[in-house]
């Protein structure tokens, strides 16, 4: 996967202004760079997550698990 930060058809922000994000099915919450958080339905989450994840942005729980030494 490409991991240069890139746009999404169909989502209004680009990669690079994602902070970190947090889901739940299809509900998306995302921290952006400015402070401000957006909530995102996703009409197809495992895209949108690829999309995420290709763009090295973290996902909070996976950040939290690491901290509790959980996952490594």
């Amino acid at each position: 996967m490409e991991t240069s930060f890139t746009n999404l058809d169909g989502f209004e922000y680009p990669a690079y202004k994602i902070k970190r994000y947090i889901s739940n099915l299809e509900l998306f919450t995302l921290l952006l760079t400015d402070g401000s958080i957006v909530h995102y339905i996703a009409p197809d989450e495992n895209l949108f997550k690829s999309w995420l994840i290709s763009n090295n942005i973290p996902d909070v729980r996976e950040q939290e698990y690491i901290s509790a030494g959980i996952l490594r």
